[in-house]
């Protein structure tokens, strides 16, 4: 599948959750909302469905760095979250996504179930052919490495070691809207500036300082 981009504030709610889920499965109240105002909406409210906003309205690329954040700041309390080894080279294909760098991370369908296993299928999901024929060549469905962020976001979250569980969670919603605002990028100026999920918000270059703020929260 082709990388997609970013959506617009203003796009509806559920253009991005027909990234993540079936058509059937977008809430009612969804209908009508734009993305911005889903995610002021979710954000408290309901944190399960503003993940799987997050997770569809986010470019590829963003999308599966978000992810590979949330796993990582898991890795750092000794959580069951998956091979780090694995989230390395998530990260690696993330700051350079060329075809080595997908390939390593192996084949459609034969990764583990962790988080972070999920996360490495996603970069998998990224190709454009799921057929290993290629005179028959099947065409990966679009959204297939937001949806697997989504799932891999919520797992992760349910591995918290702690009590307070769902308070990892709407830190990762919170971490979620800041790199749909700009924060936290691989690298400086890593994506072209674009206004974020914040009602009215737009990233302006150098502004805002990238970094964890997993200390922060805890």
């Amino acid at each position: 599948m082709a990388l997609l981009a970013c959506l617009k504030p203003e796009s509806p709610a559920d253009e991005a959750l027909r990234r993540v889920m079936g058509a059937d499965d977008i809430p009612t109240e969804a209908h009508g909302l734009t993305s911005s105002a889903a995610a002021a909406l979710w954000v408290g409210k309901n944190p399960a469905m503003a993940i799987r906003l997050i997770a569809g309205w986010l470019s590829t690329r963003e999308a599966i760095w978000w992810g590979a954040l949330c796993q990582a700041q898991l890795v750092k309390v000794n959580a069951a979250v998956g091979p780090h080894e694995v989230l390395t080279q998530v990260v690696k294909w993330v700051r350079e996504p060329v075809e080595h760098n997908r390939e390593v991370l192996g084949k459609p369908g034969r990764g583990d179930s962790s988080p972070i296993g999920l996360m490495a299928q996603g970069v998998v999901l990224t190709l454009d052919n799921l057929s290993p024929l290629k005179d028959h060549p099947v065409a990966c469905p679009a959204g297939l490495a937001h949806r697997m962020t989504g799932l891999a976001v919520l797992a992760a979250a349910s591995r918290w070691p702690g009590r307070k569980r769902a308070d990892c969670l709407n830190h990762f919603v919170a971490l979620g809207v800041d790199v749909a605002d700009g924060l936290h990028l691989w690298a400086d100026e890593a994506v072209d500036r674009h206004a974020g999920l914040r009602l009215g918000s737009v990233t302006t270059s150098g502004t805002h300082p990238s970094g964890n703020i997993w200390e922060k929260w805890q």
